[in-house]
């Protein structure tokens, strides 16, 4: 059906090709050559029609096809699509049909949601016109006009705009570089031809025909898709959550996350929203492991537009190749928070999968300017990786360092009828704790070990491990901890608990245990010293640039006598115990308002370094 349209869309004479680049075009130059043929309405509405149908002249005949080759091949895969899209008829979501005969009523939806998508990129690819406003324009006079300035201009990253604009997608590499190629040399009557063919590829396979847009360029653009879908509060929407919500200017800042089919950013709904500025808790009805059925083929998309992009979370899997694309095409700052490179440098305590993974993150991030380290031993980690981009021809990202904070948490109290209130009154034994997300990494198992060796010799104290999940299918600590309760032992797992409760437990313990294996920075130790209480910590890496300040004993973690040792030098010894505490009172640390305010200060700058 689109075949129809290649050689009727424009009457214009063939320019010169150009080699697209990334480079913003000069001031005053003529958004579009002086005269222009638009495509026509039928055009468009058989555009839409063809959605779901092969285009081009030289599409081979029902006949021809059903006696390929590769129709006898696919015939399984064929058979799955048509249960989905019978599953989509039955749910009443089945998009525009695949011929022309689509209803009014859609075809109009689709029309005005395209419409909707030009108009907001016009301004930024077209230059003001007196004699004709955008507003006098019609749907097709505006999508022949923009594709005749960004044919004519041959920048990747208006390509890159204009495309979103018409397919309700953010496009990948592969995608540009396909439409880059194939549009050069071709006249201008062909360019919206094959501007539409493309990105029709792409509307029909994510149903996108729907979205509308937000192109942003007035302020930064901040990525929080996990952070806001799921409850889960480790390490990294600590920091997010942290940062974000000591930001001055909500409105100062637009959050964004991706869309299910992980082909473009789109708005956060309010409790989404909240989840991010607002976390309260674990939510167990968002967990990050499981299926859930949102519909967001209808969402605003947020479009960053020579702004700045800030990514304080790690995407790994759906979305890479699509900010990927952003990074290396656009002329946005890029900035992204640095925790670890643990899936790669220690790829053994995670799954193979995981790395693999990282390793598609590590793709996306050698395109972004700046990545911001979360301590000194993680700047050395990515200035490496930024190093070694010199044998791709690639500059490399400007790497620095902010430092997670430690900030002095008050305790709230609990209730006097609060029950467990009343359980600790009858248990007048030390409480030792251990907080970090239930993984194989975090050595939790060994503090659980040197606990039984210290029961054992007849130590009186009460172990609380508290933290995420993890891995669900890990479930050697929690086994460890019903076991060991199982025979009396005085030891318990909590996961769900808030800010408060996280306090309170810090500030009832004697002391903390975090022993990881690596770490980017180690959290529960900052969050230990910021309640005054003193920390088991591992020996080397980020967890020791903290432990330098002061109010920590540092172990090998891998060493269970030197673990058994101090555990029980901090149970046994007040002395010890009242002098790692007044080194934790002696410390000059800085907050988590001075960190939030150093990021933003850094997502600010107008600076770029490409």
């Amino acid at each position: 059906m689109l075949s129809a349209m290649v050689g009727n869309c424009s009457e214009q004479p063939e320019p010169e090709s150009s080699p697209m680049s990334n480079t913003t075009p000069s001031q005053g130059e003529s958004p579009v050559p002086p005269s222009v043929q638009y495509p026509t309405v039928d055009q468009i509405d058989t555009w839409f029609g063809g959605l779901h149908v092969g285009a081009g002249r030289d599409a081979p005949s029902a006949e021809e096809l059903q006696a390929s080759l590769s129709w006898r091949i696919t015939q399984p895969i064929r058979a799955v699509r048509l249960r989905e899209r019978l599953a989509l008829v039955k749910a009443g979501k089945l998009p525009l049909t695949g011929t022309s005969r689509a209803s009014s009523t859609s075809l109009a939806a689709a029309r005005q949601a395209l419409d909707q998508r030009l108009r907001q990129v016009a301004p930024h690819l077209l230059a003001p016109s007196p004699e004709k406003p955008l507003t006098d324009l019609s749907l097709e006079q505006l999508l022949g006009t923009l594709t005749a300035a960004v044919h004519a201009r041959g920048l990747e990253s208006e390509l890159w705009l204009l495309m979103i604009a018409v397919s309700g997608c953010f496009p990948d590499q592969a995608q540009l570089f396909a439409l880059r190629r194939d549009l050069r040399g071709v006249s201008a009557r062909d360019a919206t031809a094959r501007i539409l063919h493309h990105c029709g590829v792409w509307t029909a396979r994510h149903h996108s025909h729907l979205r509308t847009i937000s192109v942003v360029s007035d302020k930064p653009v901040v990525f929080t898709d996990f952070t806001a879908r799921y409850g889960f509060n480790s390490g990294i929407q600590r920091v997010t959550r942290q940062t974000l919500s000591r930001w001055p200017d909500t409105d100062g800042y637009t959050l964004c996350a991706l869309t299910l089919d992980g082909t473009g950013l789109r708005t956060l709904d309010e409790v989404e929203r909240s989840r991010v500025l607002e976390w309260a808790g674990d939510d167990d009805s968002k967990r990050a492991d499981e299926e859930h059925d949102d519909d967001d083929r209808e969402a605003v998309l947020v479009v960053p537009w020579n702004t700045t992009f800030f990514l304080p979370e790690v995407i790994v899997g759906r979305g890479t190749t699509t900010v990927t694309a952003l990074a290396r095409f656009t002329a946005n700052r890029t900035i992204a928070l640095g925790y670890d490179a643990i899936p790669v440098s220690g790829a053994h305590y995670v799954s193979r999968g995981l790395t693999q993974l990282f390793v598609t993150y590590l793709s996306m991030l050698k395109y972004f300017d700046e990545v911001v380290a979360i301590s000194q031993s993680t700047h050395d980690e990515f200035e490496g990786f930024s190093q070694a981009l010199e044998t791709q021809g690639l500059p490399g990202q400007q790497v620095s360092t902010v430092s997670l904070p430690i900030e002095h948490i008050p305790a709230e109290p609990l209730a006097a009828s609060d029950e467990e209130l009343l359980e600790a009154a009858e248990d007048v034994v030390p409480m030792v704790l251990s907080v970090g997300s239930n993984e194989p990494r975090k050595n939790q198992l060994a503090v659980i070990y040197a606990s039984e060796v210290l029961w054992r010799r007849g130590a009186e104290f009460s172990l609380v491990v508290l933290g995420g999940r993890g891995d669900k299918y890990f479930t050697d600590i929690a086994d460890a901890v019903a076991a060991l309760a199982a025979n009396g032992r005085r030891i318990q797992i909590r996961r769900d608990v808030d800010e408060a409760d996280l306090a309170r437990a810090y500030d009832e313990a004697r002391f903390s245990v975090f022993i990881s294996i690596q770490e980017g920075y180690g959290l529960p130790v900052a969050e230990s010293l910021a309640v005054g209480t003193p920390v088991i910590t591992t020996s080397y890496g980020s967890t020791a640039e903290i432990a330098a300040g002061g109010g920590c004993l540092v172990v090998d973690p891998r060493n269970d006598d030197e673990i058994v040792e101090a555990m029980g030098r901090l149970l046994g010894d007040d002395d010890l115990l009242a002098r790692l505490e007044n080194e934790i009172a002696e410390r000059d640390d800085t907050t988590w308002d001075d960190y939030a305010a150093a990021i933003w200060t850094i997502v600010q700058a107008k600076e770029n370094s490409r």
